[in-house]
């Protein structure tokens, strides 16, 4: 099977490092590109400072009728 997981439309500041498929749902793993830092959501200014590191795991939409979460 094909590896097509750098062609996915993510924001620039993300690579994929993980796609796994299962029926009914779809699972990817985000890390952030070291080459761009942290914006706020709000104002858009970046952010030098790192307030913690965890994991957090996000449903997004769905795509092709099957459940779409995000690891960041």
């Amino acid at each position: 099977m094909a590896d097509h997981k750098f062609e996915l439309p993510f924001r620039e500041s993300f690579n994929v490092t993980q796609f796994q498929r299962e029926p009914g749902a779809t699972h990817i793993t985000l890390i952030p590109h070291d080459a761009h830092p942290a914006r706020c959501s709000g104002c858009g200014s970046s952010g030098e400072r790192v307030h913690e590191r965890s994991w957090r795991t996000i449903r997004d939409l769905p795509m092709l009728g099957d459940a779409v979460w995000l690891r960041v």
